[in-house]
């Protein structure tokens, strides 16, 4: 009886030193996963703020963009204008010439 009850205590030793070793194993997961999550937030705050700034970098671009667009289409306008005259211009120097060779 003796060597029974030794046995169970020595079994229940090594029971305790494995639960311990456990705790241990998830004190260390619990630590590792606080971690990550902390990274995690890290990063998303992170990501959050590069993503605001692009954001606003686009849509500076956009302004820009939307103003030279503006401009070259006054420009083309005034090209237009600016070769129908001349066009007109060389068609009257044709006609002062032709006379003037007669």
């Amino acid at each position: 009886m003796d060597e029974i009850l030794k046995q169970i205590l020595s079994e229940l030793k090594d029971l305790k030193s494995d639960v311990s070793g456990l705790k241990n194993d998830v004190s260390s997961l619990k630590a590792g996963q606080e971690r990550i999550e902390t990274k995690v937030d890290n990063l998303t705050l992170e990501l959050r703020s590069n993503f605001k700034f692009t954001n606003d970098k686009l849509e500076e671009h956009k302004k820009v963009f939307t103003v030279v667009s503006n401009e070259l289409k006054g420009v083309k306008g005034d090209i237009e204008f600016l070769s129908g005259k001349t066009g007109r211009h060389d068609t009257k120097i044709n006609h002062i010439l032709n006379m003037l060779r007669d």
